[in-house]
């Protein structure tokens, strides 16, 4: 087998465990934007894009080892010896990327939830304006039609 395939299966991880540190910083700093007393939206939208292209990167990431990874299968299982310090490498990567796998899915979820307090808190803080307006309106409409009832008493005394 050519221990390229190899190599390139663990150069693979190496990337795709650099991916997931950078996905750790985005979700880092997602923390940090949602926290804030007056989140920036543009800054959080900024931070979702940003994670969505580090997301279609590991998935290429993925997709790419799997089919490496397919090609030689065979050729690590039936020679485990011949590449016992790749495949202790590799297996090594997996576990890592796996551990920062699983930190992202916590991070994220808790995110998630804060972000959807958020937007909950903003939707009632909106209907609260909503309702304060169509107040004022409806007070202006009562004050308006008083006004009219009242102005020809006052200025047409004469007739």
């Amino acid at each position: 087998m050519n221990d390229s395939y190899i190599s390139i299966l663990i150069d693979s991880m190496i990337e795709k465990s650099k991916a997931l540190d950078e996905v750790i910083e985005r979700d880092q700093e997602q923390t940090e934007l949602i926290g804030a007393e007056k989140p920036d939206l543009d800054a959080i939208k900024n931070n979702f894009d940003s994670l969505g292209e580090l997301a279609k990167k590991i998935s290429k990431l993925d997709d790419g080892f799997e089919v490496i990874y397919e090609k030689v299968r065979d050729e690590i299982l039936n020679n485990k010896n011949a590449h016992k310090d790749e495949i202790k490498r590799l297996k090594e990567l997996v576990a890592e990327v796996t551990e920062k796998a699983i930190k992202i899915q916590t991070t994220e979820a808790r995110n998630k939830l804060a972000v959807t307090e958020f937007f909950t808190r903003e939707r009632r803080n909106l209907g609260t304006r909503r309702s304060a307006v169509k107040a004022l309106n409806q007070y202006k409409h009562a004050m308006g039609k008083a006004e009219m009832q009242a102005q020809p008493y006052f200025l047409d005394k004469r007739h």
